[in-house]
Parts: C-alpha cells; structure tokens; sequence
C-alpha cells in the first residue's frame, strides 16, 4: 500500500486507546495490527439535552441547553498472523479498554500533527464479547460501546498566564507565559483567549506576599481576602466535588475567601481577567549554581595585581583603587615628556582552538583621544596566530571613561595553535593627538567570555557571581538567577473540544 506524503502525516489526526498501562494506536492503513473501522459513531458533538417549558398558549419557552454524557461506538479490527498472534492482540485491547480498580479511567486519545494532544476519558459498556461471525484465524472485530462522563475532548497540557508585580510603584502587569496576553487599559487585567470550543476550569495560583487579592472574569469573580507572607501559596482549584482552596502544607483556607465568592470558567474566545493584589511586592534575585558566563580575566579590576595586563607608550603603573572614583583598581600610563600619540593598553587571555569571544575593557583618557580597537590570537610563545584583526577608532572625551570592545561577530574562531587572546585599545596614530606632560591614559574592567556580544562587566565580587579560586586573581564566574519572594497570581486551564476530526 502506497504510503503518506509528509503533509499528509503532519495533518492526520492519530487516535490512541489508552490505560495507566498500556497504549493502542488505531490505524487508518490496512496494515495497521488496529484498525479503526468506519462503523464508528458518537465523536462528533455530544448529545444535548434542552429544556422548554410549554404554557398555555403556542409553542413552548426555551430554557437552556446541557450537554449529556457522551455515548459512543468505536469500531475496532484486530489483525494477527496467526490465531495465538490474534487472540495476544486481542487480550491487549481488553486490558486496555476495561477499567482496573485504583486506576484511572481508560481513554481515547487524539494526537495532531503539531503536538497537542486531547483525551476523553470514558467507561467500557459492552462489545468486547468474541462474534465467531467476524473472527478468522488473523482478524477479529469489536463494535465497542462506551460513555463518556466527561463528554468534551480536554487538552492534556494546560495553558497558563502569570500576572506579577514586576516593579515597585508599578503595580500588576501581564506576562508571556505560554499563551500571549495584552494589556488592557486597566493595571491587572489582561484579555485571554481560550482556543476550545467550550468553557474550561481554571484553577489559580496565589502567591504572596500581598493581599486581599480580587480575581474576576468578564466582571464575575471572588476576592481572596487573606494577607499572605512572603513564599506563602493558595491554590484555587474546581474539583469533581466542588471548590477547594488549599495553602503549600495542605490546609484548607476556603474561610479566607470573601463573600459569596463565584467562581467562574473560562468561555470559549476572548475574556477579560481583572486581577489586583494589595501590598504586591516585585521580590528580588537570588542565584544558582548554574554558570552562565566566564569572564576569563584574572585581574578583571586590577585590585591586587596586574596580572594579563600591559601598557606601552610611557611610564606605566598600577593603582589599587579609584577607577574614575569607583573601587576598581587601574593601570595608567603617565607621560612625563611630550610625545607623539604612539600607546596602548592591552588585556591578555588563555584560549583555545575554536574559542568564539567577545571582549571589553574600559579606558580613560585624560585628553580627548581617539583609539582603535584591535584583537591578536597567540600560540604559547606569544607569538601572533593569524592575523592582526583593527576595527574602527573609537573617540575617548577627556576624563571620561569609555568601553571599547569586539562582539563574537567581529571576530573568526580561535584559529589552529591558539592558546592566548589579547584585546588591545591602541591610539589612533593619524587621528590622535600627541602627549603632554602629565597626560595619563588608564584602563580597567576587563572582560572577555564565550558570548556573541560583549556583557555588561562583572567580577566575583558582583552580586550574582563569584571567584572560581583567589578573589581578584582567577577567573569569575556568573550564575544565573530566579527571582524570589515575588507576589504573582498564576492561571492554568485546559481547552475543550466539541469535536477532534
């Protein structure tokens, strides 16, 4: 049998029967060991109960409509080799399609081609007795009759939306998180869409500190009265026997809810979802133990030694502290004769064979200057690997700092025989002006890591960082970070479907 185009596959629909144990694909191809049949009935729009109220005159008053349990047929073919091959297959759907005692309800499943999957769970009524009519050796068939308590296809993965307080005097703002969400006019509403075709649960995340914390939607909702401390959490969840409010240790906090509370789901198509909390705080950040970057500068504020540092032009020397009035430490050139514009600063690095860096580092120029930067790869002699890479020139304003510096795009991979890297801030020969005596020019804050673009300075005295051995005189490293101790209201709900196809 010829088989499918690949936009073909990515548009078909694949249908699972499946338990907490076992799972069944049934196939469309004739070659499938499960075939779904054409016999099957019931997937299409559940059944729908309305009621009408009949008076005295003509016609009757139509009071609403519900939808019932979903009753269905499910036509499977059981295809084997050979008898004892049919009879296994056979088993296999049994084990699957009858419920077990302490599981869940067994379920169809409806995977598409871009990933979301939805389920409907059902119970076993009758079909799975053996019809010696339609059994041979290699096939048997089973008009399977199931409900469906629960009669909508739900999304196995939940979407969610976040409201936080980002910043202090900020109040409550909408995030990105899996769905995408706008602001509206109002601080703490954002309009939602739900893509299903019904109305969906929702269950709410409160985490304070903050409070009283009002949630509503399309202007129906309930207020969560109680103040919450920092790290303390309530989650606000529809259960199969109502509504329960549970904090992080488990304990029920439904008294903290204001009165008449409603709680409302969330319709199909687009809502409005007003949030507010009292006293909101945007926390902080703390790290982790995951390294992000590498600054592979030894002596990155030149606190206690020039390490990896030079400086070529006039008499040089290095300063503890006092980097443009700031704690840094520096190494400065100081002209005691006039001279021409000739000098450099430069910071020097290990490196390797296929290193891809970007790098910076700060100069101060007592005078208006004009320098370029330029970048060298070494062997392990110091001798330059490949060429001389001169970018353009840079203008230094007189006393004030500057950061020069190459991006990852600037630059090709370290090439064979690499084993240094130096970044050189040099004066612009034709465009620079000549010295005076007592004209200094001083570099600091140098930083060089594997990133495509140039970062924001740090050493591992930075909040957020660290020394990876001798503070000062190793490298340092960044970590990431997460935020904490911050207020947010988080909302998570399922869609649903009237039909897969």
């Amino acid at each position: 049998m010829q088989g499918r185009t690949q936009a073909e596959s990515e548009d078909l629909v694949r249908i699972y029967l499946e338990s907490d144990t076992d799972r069944i694909e049934l196939g469309t191809d004739r070659d499938s060991e499960y075939l779904h049949g054409d016999k099957t009935t019931g997937l299409g729009v559940a059944q729908k109960v309305s009621r009408l109220t009949r008076g005295a005159g003509a016609g009757a008053s139509y009071r609403g409509t519900r939808t019932d349990t979903r009753l269905a047929d499910l036509d499977v073919r059981v295809f084997g080799s050979d008898r004892l091959a049919t009879e296994a297959s056979f088993r296999r759907l049994v084990d699957v399609v009858l419920p077990r005692k302490g599981s869940p309800l067994p379920r169809l499943v409806a995977e598409y081609g871009d990933g979301t999957s939805y389920e409907l769970p059902f119970v076993y009524l009758s079909g799975l007795e053996v019809d010696s009519t339609v059994s041979t050796p290699t096939h048997t068939q089973a008009l399977i009759s199931i409900e469906c308590p629960a009669p909508f296809w739900t999304a196995r993965d939940a979407l969610s939306f976040r409201v936080a307080n980002e910043s202090a005097g900020v109040g409550l703002l909408p995030n990105l998180a899996q769905l995408q969400l706008s602001r509206s006019a109002a601080i703490g509403s954002v309009s939602l869409e739900n893509p299903g075709d019904v109305e969906s649960d929702i269950s709410w995340t409160i985490t304070g500190p903050g409070g009283p914390t009002p949630i509503s939607i399309d202007g129906v909702g309930f207020v969560f009265e109680s103040v919450l401390l920092s790290g303390e959490v309530v989650t606000i969840e529809r259960t199969a026997t109502g509504v329960t409010v549970i904090d992080g240790n488990g304990a029920n906090r439904y008294a903290g809810l204001g009165p008449a509370p409603k709680f409302p789901r969330l319709p199909a198509g687009l809502s409005v979802v007003d949030i507010e909390m009292a006293n909101a705080s945007p926390g902080g950040w703390a790290p982790t133990s995951q390294v992000i970057l590498t600054n592979r500068v030894t002596s990155p504020s030149l606190r206690i030694s020039a390490d990896g540092w030079q400086a070529f032009g006039a008499g040089s020397a290095r300063t503890a502290t006092g980097f443009y009035g700031s704690n840094a430490g520096f190494l400065a050139l100081t002209w005691a004769a006039a001279s021409t514009p000739e000098a450099a600063v430069q910071v020097q690095v290990p490196a390797a064979i296929g290193d891809v860096l970007s790098a910076s580092l700060s100069v101060l120029s007592s005078v208006a200057q004009r320098v370029r930067v330029m970048t060298q790869f070494m062997d392990y002699t110091g001798a330059p690997v490949g060429p001389l890479t001169v970018g353009g020139s840079v203008e230094l304003p007189a006393n004030t700092p500057v950061v020069v510096g190459v991006d990852s795009t600037d630059l090709d991979p370290a090439p064979e025989g690499t084993a240094g890297f130096r970044l050189m801030a040099s004066v612009d020969v034709v465009g620079g002006q000549g010295w005076k005596v007592g004209d200094t020019l001083s570099a600091s804050l140098g930083i060089v890591t594997s990133s495509a673009a140039q970062t924001v300075f740090f050493d591992g005295d930075f909040e957020g960082a660290g020394w990876s051995g001798a503070a000062n005189a190793s490298t340092s490293v960044l970590f990431d970070r997460v935020r904490v101790n911050q207020s947010s209201v988080q909302g998570f709900y399922k869609p649903r479907r009237e039909v897969v196809y």
